[in-house]
């Protein structure tokens, strides 16, 4: 019986042999029927070709028409090994196949929508655009590697003092996305009751240690701004230098930051405290992250912290304003990395000491801080985003289950 389940034409031949036998033994008994002989010949051919493949093969081509134009379908049960049953395996393969890729894509969606609400929460926690802080000249901005970035800003003005920072979370992604809204969120708690910088990051870190693994740190800088005396106060807390331009002399100074990131011990008191920068009218400072210094062109070089210093001193002394040479960095920047992807989240603050009432309105900053990449290529294409990938259009077909 196997020999004859495997083939179709097996089945026909011999279908029409017994045919052949029946109409042989028609005629021995009657006589002279021929006609009748023929008739029972071709109605039970094709009784035969209904049963073992018309009906069938109707059915999964039923099946095939629902499933092509993203109605529900059924599967196809069968016992048959024979070509019929090879097409139906393959029908109920290709709907599991189709049902796996429909859930993928429903769940990447869903995904990508709390993502994007992760995305746009950070992205609110970042200021709108950079304030007006009586005496100085600022512009921020930052550019994250993925949806959800680790570095962060964040402008307070306290009575008549401003505190300000730049954080960088390890890594990026979701996890740094989340441990940089811890710490702004308890920046913004404490910053009331605490009088200085180094008092902040103490704060912050006491909290912050029990909260997140131990896998996790933010390196950060938070400085002061007392409006009265107008002095440069900050507290480092393991992150990069302070990039500090100094007009009379046309050079850089390239301060430490000192202390150990947040997170890393759970009392960083003694491990931190509150320097002053000591600077004249027409000084820049400049606040990064690691993404700068560590960017990699398409050979693989590093733009490194040399190469950055330099820059600074070639444009610092023909930018009048803050936002000139944030363009002139971002610039060369853009044009070192090339074509390259960009591996870690960027962030950068140009900071010039200028005369109180030189700003009187807080500079706009377009999309949110987002540094964008105006300098790039014009052949360079957009980085996408997973707000594109939620207005695709997605057709899926359904299994009816009963």
């Amino acid at each position: 019986m196997l020999f004859l389940r495997k083939k179709l034409l097996r089945k026909f031949v011999i279908l029409e042999l017994a045919l052949a036998v029946l109409g042989l033994i028609c005629g021995a008994i009657i006589p002279g029927k021929i006609f009748l002989i023929i008739a029972i010949f071709v109605l039970g051919s094709c009784l035969g070709f209904w049963v073992l493949v018309s009906r069938p093969f109707a059915i999964i081509l039923r099946e095939f028409k629902a499933l092509l134009t993203g109605k529900q379908y059924n599967r196809l049960y069968t016992q048959k090994i024979d070509e019929v049953g090879v097409v139906a395996h393959f029908f109920n393969e290709v709907t599991r196949s189709l049902e796996r890729v429909s859930n993928d894509i429903k769940e990447h969606r869903r995904i990508s929508s709390e993502l994007n609400i992760a995305q746009k929460i950070q992205r609110d926690l970042i200021p709108q655009a950079a304030p007006a802080i009586p005496g100085l000249d600022i512009i921020a901005k930052t550019k994250p590697a993925a949806e959800i970035g680790g570095d962060s800003f964040d402008f307070i003005t306290k009575n008549d003092q401003t505190f300000f920072y730049i954080g960088d979370v390890t890594g990026h992604g979701v996890p740094s996305g989340l441990v940089m809204m811890i710490v702004d969120t308890l920046i913004h708690t404490f910053v009331d009751l605490c009088l200085d910088s180094h008092q902040l990051i103490t704060q912050v870190n006491k909290y912050l240690k029990p909260r997140i693994q131990s896998t996790m740190f933010m390196t950060i800088i938070m400085l002061r701004w007392i409006h009265p005396t107008k002095q440069l106060m900050f507290t480092g807390a393991g992150h990069e230098t302070i990039i500090h331009y100094k007009l009379s002399e046309q050079s850089c100074e390239n301060l430490k930051a000192g202390g150990i990131a947040l997170g890393m011990v759970a009392d960083n008191e003694k491990l931190t405290k509150e320097q002053e920068i000591r600077w004249e009218m027409g000084d820049f400072v400049i606040l990064y992250s690691d993404g700068i210094t560590e960017a990699r062109n398409m050979e693989g070089e590093l733009f490194g912290i040399e190469r950055f210093l330099k820059l600074i001193e070639r444009w610092a002394p023909k930018s009048k304003n803050a936002e000139a040479l944030f363009q002139k960095i971002a610039a060369e920047l853009t044009l070192f990395l090339g074509e390259h992807i960009q591996e870690d989240d960027m962030t950068l603050i140009v900071i010039r000491n200028g005369e109180t009432g030189e700003l009187t309105q807080a500079v706009e900053i377009p999309e949110s801080t987002q540094w964008e990449s105006n300098f790039a290529n014009k052949n360079t294409q957009p980085s996408k985003t997973l707000v594109g990938y939620e207005q695709q259009e997605v057709i899926e077909s359904g299994l009816n289950k009963k």
